[in-house]
């Protein structure tokens, strides 16, 4: 009895693999093509994270320079909230490009 089964689960698994085998053999260009497709859409998403970084990282560095020219011209007095807050942002957008950097290595 524990043959038939095994022959049976080994049929059965040849037969299901055949059957995927002459999909793949029927469809590829089908599905080469959705593969490409694909990679064209994720290209496209890094590019818009690695654009949507860069537009934070400007707009950072402009409020950082603004900040210190405040500063050293005396206008106003440092708040350590303010740089501390300044700090934490810095940081946080390290360890988004870090992320980016990765993702596009």
């Amino acid at each position: 009895m524990n043959d038939n089964h095994n022959l049976l689960s080994f049929v059965l698994g040849a037969a299901i693999g055949g059957a995927a085998a002459y999909y793949l053999f029927k469809h590829q260009d089908d599905i080469i093509d959705k593969i490409h497709e694909l990679e064209e859409n994720l290209n496209l998403d890094h590019n818009a994270l690695l654009e949507k970084a860069k537009n934070k990282l400007d707009t950072l560095t402009e409020n950082v320079q603004s900040t210190i020219q405040r500063y050293t011209h005396g206008e106003e007095k440092s708040s350590p909230e303010e740089l501390t807050a300044i700090m934490e942002e810095l940081s946080r957008l390290r360890e988004e490009v870090k992320a980016l950097s990765a993702a596009a290595s």
